[in-house]
């Protein structure tokens, strides 16, 4: 691994967030990882929030093991894969509470992320500021 170890964030699991099998449902996992990514994209993107967006232009997610209740607060370590100049990639690992930090993860993910002109609807740079912030979290 190169570059940074990656962002950390716990993101708390809710009552609802679990299935019949008392199991986390997969479906949630896409809100966990919105819910970890803003405290993450706060920094570069926070100051813009009523003129620019980030629209998700695709998601992929590997369930490796179960996630339950009692593995609250989930850590979501992320990272950049990838930046371009309208877009990037954010790549997540996700473990239970108290897992160490290289342990295998109980989820891998990754979500491309487009920034778009609110007003104008159409794809929008990202600043140099922007582009420096994930840049510094890249693997």
């Amino acid at each position: 691994m190169t570059g940074s170890p990656g962002f950390l964030a716990e993101v708390p699991v809710r009552w609802s967030d679990i299935d019949m099998y008392q199991h986390i449902n997969h479906a949630t996992m896409v809100t966990i990882l919105e819910e970890a990514r803003i405290p993450f994209l706060r920094e570069p993107f926070g100051d813009e929030i009523t003129t620019i967006g980030l629209l998700i232009a695709e998601v992929n997610i590997a369930y490796k093991r179960q996630l339950r209740l009692i593995d609250s607060p989930l850590q979501v370590t992320m990272w950049s894969k990838r930046v371009r100049t309208v877009d990037f990639t954010i790549g997540y690992e996700v473990r239970s509470v108290g897992a160490a930090p290289d342990s295998r993860p109980a989820v891998i993910a990754d979500t491309q992320l487009a920034a778009v002109h609110i007003q104008g609807q159409r794809l929008h740079r990202l600043s140099q500021t922007q582009q420096r912030y994930l840049r510094h979290w890249a693997r």
